[in-house]
C-alpha cells in the first residue's frame, strides 16, 4: 500500500475524532504485515485529557485487538475542527512516541513537517529509549 493511500485512511479516520476540549482533530492509520489496515482517531473525554486516548494509540490498540502484532507503517494527520484542512506540521505526541517503540517496534511513521509529507522511524524521534516489550525485535 503507498504512503498517499495510507494518509488517505487516516484523513477519513479523522472525521470520527471526538474532541470536545482542544477541537482539534487527528486521525490515525496502521499497516501490518500482512496487508491489513486499522485506523484510530483522538477521543477526548470531556472530565478531562489525562484519560483520553491519541489516534495512534487508538489505532494500534485497534489492531492488537484483531491480532496484530507486526508492523510496517503508521500515518498521523490532524487539524483544527474547525476545517478539513490537515495541518502541515503534526508529529506524535512524547506519549505516543513511547507508546509506538514498545508496541510496534522501529515502524515507519508518516506524518508531515514544514508542508512536506516526511518518512521517519521510530528511532528518529527516540534517538535512545527504553522498552520492556520483549517482542519488539520481531517488528524491528
Amino acid at each position: 500500500m503507498s504512503n498517499e493511500e495510507l494518509i488517505n485512511i487516516a484523513k477519513e479516520a479523522r472525521k470520527n475524532a471526538y474532541a470536545p476540549l482542544t477541537d482539534y482533530l487527528v486521525g490515525a492509520a496502521i499497516l501490518a504485515d500482512d496487508g491489513e489496515v486499522y485506523i484510530g482517531a483522538n477521543i477526548e473525554v470531556p472530565s478531562g485529557i489525562g484519560i483520553s486516548n491519541c489516534a495512534e494509540r487508538v489505532a494500534i490498540q485497534n489492531a492488537y485487538a484483531h491480532g496484530k502484532r507486526k508492523f510496517l507503517k503508521l500515518v498521523v494527520v490532524g487539524g483544527s475542527a474547525k476545517n478539513e484542512n490537515i495541518d502541515l506540521t503534526l508529529v506524535p505526541c512524547g506519549v505516543c512516541l513511547q507508546y509506538i517503540n514498545e508496541m510496534c517496534g522501529n515502524v515507519d511513521i508518516i506524518h508531515f513537517e514544514n508542508g512536506k509529507c516526511v518518512v521517519k522511524k521510530i528511532t528518529d524521534f527516540l534517538i535512545t529509549s527504553y522498552s520492556f516489550n520483549v517482542d519488539k525485535e520481531e517488528n524491528s
